[in-house]
């Protein structure tokens, strides 16, 4: 007989509880037979590389003693279906994506387009702007590796080459919500350490104020609203004297500090998003130049065989957040395709109207347009044919929306996950074959699984919490140690936050964000299910569904829904719609909670569903 050390003997316990197992009914004295044959029995299927192996987070001593069955608790694995990634890639992202844009090909190309304002910009104003802009904060404004910019304003034209141009300083860009308040942003200014803050001129009131709150703040730097006078603060800087700067020496390439990160461990921070603060106060997400790259790299080898260069891109969506930035904005900047946006607030009518016009043959949506198009009259007033793929992420697509919007249009919708600490892509379909309703299989050089409350890893088709390993996961939080613990493992898995399932053949699928799910007696309610299948009344525009308290129950669920214009108030009316629910789903699922009905529902700029503004509400109402 063998007697295990504790260490080993608490790794075992941990392997018997997540098979199921009682494990004070097996004795921690165990024959080299037991373990030999607990061993290979339990050996996963899925092999993972050895820089993939869980480590310290779960019991980092007992794996690095127990040798080869260190893998043994890596149970139900999902690997990636695409091929990998050159994860050897070393180099800053400036240099990675602009290595083309002076080319004879690309040079005098459309790189951008704003729909609202007619700017444009070709490759090599692109290119020109990026090294004078880089030259200007690297001798002007000493601006150094360990400091951070800020960027303000609506999507614009010259957005890509500021934050590439702080790239090449080897600092660190945080790109806000243009439709921030001045305690909004100057949270974020102060958590980012940033020296400077450039804010198109729209948002100078907000900017000016929230700046002279942050003694950190040292230059804020105006980007001009071409369609007002250009009239510049007191005290500010005209981005233009930035973009047309000429030094003896400009700085054609990142800092060699960059460089000595990267070229060691892919470790250099440079884009810093901040998360939606839906549970806390925002979060600075730490993406380093490798993350970026990597998820370019994955991303392309999924939509890099669709999208030849002179394909383009439709993204209104905003630039400030991680899908706009770096699926929209980054890889048609790397590619050399054309992207359309719009900096004005989102117009379906206008979005028909550029499409077309211009005739993109792509577009990056979110599920409220993408019902918008499957739903509203005017859209049959325009030619929107040349549009063959739409990309849905950032919010759930339910599978009514999808299939209506793609039966109208005539197009495909396809679905990607993701989340900022992810840069941000984690599952995508591709165009061959899409899955309706799934957020697709793992990105190239990914690994996923599925675990419940205790860490069991789960098979297929049961409902746990996703957990996603790669090399486009975060760094970290900037400065919060705590909460980076909390989601983030020494050994690289990510704890997402998100409920989700996988089926046979590696597809997943979310269920719902498990702080949003609804206890009514015990038995869960995924708000997102409740959603999907109101929208299928062909009264309803919008809802959100939310819980309120009930004394009998725990909780209830209560949905507020946006009626569309055609529908009676006198025949819809809260019953009906409780009714109607009711039909349809389980006891626990019916919406005792009532029905309220709306004009609008709050989302977020990429349109996710506030629903703690309503969560918020509800309380006020209970108190």
């Amino acid at each position: 007989m063998v007697l295990l050390p504790r260490d080993v003997r608490d790794f075992f316990r941990h392997l018997l509880i997540s098979y199921g197992r009682e494990p004070n009914a097996y004795p921690m004295q165990l024959s080299t037979n037991m373990l030999s044959s607990t061993c290979i029995r339990q050996a996963r299927r899925v092999e993972l590389p050895r820089a993939y192996l869980l480590t310290k987070r779960t019991f980092a001593s007992s794996l690095e003693k127990a040798g080869n069955i260190a893998d043994v608790c890596e149970l139900n694995i999902v690997k990636s279906p695409f091929p990998p990634i050159d994860e050897s890639m070393n180099s800053a992202v400036p240099e990675f994506v602009s290595s083309h844009w002076n080319s004879p090909s690309l040079a005098q190309k459309i790189a951008i387009r704003d729909g609202s304002t007619g700017e444009l910009r070709t490759f090599s104003q692109y290119h020109t702007s990026m090294t004078n802009v880089a030259s200007a904060l690297h001798y002007e404004y000493l601006l150094k590796p360990e400091e951070s910019v800020a960027l303000f304003s609506p999507n614009n034209v010259d957005y890509l080459p500021i934050c590439l141009a702080v790239g090449m300083c080897g600092s660190k860009v945080a790109p806000i919500n243009p439709l921030s308040t001045a305690d909004e942003l100057s949270r974020i200014l102060e958590r980012s350490f940033s020296k400077i803050l450039f804010a198109h001129a729209k948002l100078l009131p907000v900017a000016l104020e929230a700046a002279s709150r942050c003694d950190g703040v040292e230059h804020v730097v105006v980007l001009p609203d071409v369609q007002s006078d250009p009239i510049i603060a007191h005290g500010t800087v005209n981005f233009e004297s930035l973009s047309t700067y000429v030094h003896a020496s400009p700085l054609t390439e990142s800092v060699q500090a960059v460089h000595n990160h990267v070229r060691d461990a892919n470790s250099h921070p440079w884009l810093l998003p901040y998360s939606s603060g839906t549970t806390g106060l925002p979060k600075g997400v730490c993406l380093s130049h490798g993350n970026m790259i990597s998820n370019l790299l994955q991303l392309d080898i999924i939509d890099g065989p669709v999208m030849p260069q002179d394909h383009k891109l439709y993204s209104p969506l905003p630039f400030f957040h991680i899908y706009g930035l770096m699926v929209s904005l980054l890889y048609s900047g790397w590619k050399g395709n054309e992207l359309i946006t719009t900096s004005d607030r989102f117009d379906l009518e206008k979005f028909c109207s550029l499409v077309e016009e211009h005739k993109p043959e792509r577009a990056h949506l979110v599920p409220p347009i993408i019902l918008g198009l499957g739903k509203d009259p005017l859209v049959d007033k325009y030619d929107l044919s040349s549009v063959k793929m739409i990309i849905s992420a950032a919010a759930p697509l339910g599978l009514e929306t999808e299939t209506i919007t793609k039966k109208r249009l005539g197009t495909n919708i396809k679905q990607a996950w993701g989340m900022s600490e992810l840069s941000p892509l984690g599952t995508m379909n591709s165009d061959f074959n899409a899955r309706s309703a799934s957020i697709g299989p793992l990105c190239p050089s990914t690994y996923g699984k599925i675990i419940d409350d205790t860490g069991k890893s789960l098979g297929p088709n049961k409902t746990g919490e996703l957990l996603i390993k790669g090399p486009q996961v975060m760094m970290g939080y900037l400065n919060d140690t705590e909460k980076t613990e909390e989601c983030l493992s020494d050994g690289g898995w990510l704890r997402t936050g998100d409920l989700a399932y996988y089926d046979e053949d590696g597809y997943f699928y979310i269920v719902d964000r498990i702080k949003e799910l609804i206890k009514v007696r015990g038995f869960p309610v995924a708000p997102a299910e409740l959603e999907e299948l109101i929208l299928n009344n062909e009264h309803v525009q919008d809802v959100a569904v939310v819980q309120i308290p009930d004394e009998e129950s725990g909780e209830l669920p209560r949905a507020y829904v946006v009626l569309n214009s055609s529908a009676d108030p006198k025949e819809v009316t809260e019953e009906y719609m409780k009714n109607w629910v009711k039909e349809r789903v389980s006891p626990h699922k019916r919406i005792e909670g009532g029905v309220i009905f709306t004009d609008a529902i709050p989302k977020s700029a990429s349109g996710k569903i506030l629903r703690r503004i309503l969560r918020d509400q509800v309380k006020e109402e209970f108190a």
